[in-house]
């Protein structure tokens, strides 16, 4: 069985090899990206199973990537979760859900929130993990 694919976006290095690690352990074959436009190819060529989000990045920001992946009708229902920066307010949480996001996270997070967030949106039982 394929592992479900979790795109992860982020322009701070650190952020994704923590999301990775995390997520790698889990059993989800994950894939970063730098930038707005780069995520943007790897979701619509091959739509993921789960899109990890940063707000803030260069070409195109999360809330505009999230709007464009809504638009396409093979993407549409792929789920997104924002993973905003800890200065993160109300508006920002109804933004996310503004523009089509599935649920939000702050940084720093924790890592079973992580996991478990991952595991709801991807709709994977808890302790299921691909071989």
């Amino acid at each position: 069985m394929t592992p479900p694919r979790i795109v992860v976006v982020d322009d701070d290095p650190s952020v994704l090899k923590v999301v990775q690690t995390v997520l790698s352990a889990e059993g989800y074959e994950v894939e970063v990206a730098t930038d707005g436009p780069q995520a943007l190819r790897r979701i619509l060529e091959s739509p993921p199973a789960l899109v990890i989000l940063d707000v803030m990045m260069p070409g195109l920001n999360g809330w505009e990537l999230c709007e464009i992946v809504r638009r396409q009708s093979h993407t549409r229902e792929v789920p997104v979760l924002f993973l905003t920066g800890a200065r993160v307010d109300v508006q920002d949480q109804i933004t996310a859900l503004q523009v089509g996001g599935s649920d939000h996270m702050k940084k720093p997070f924790r890592a079973e929130e992580l996991r478990a967030k991952a595991r709801a949106l991807t709709r994977r039982p808890v302790g299921e993990r691909s071989r």
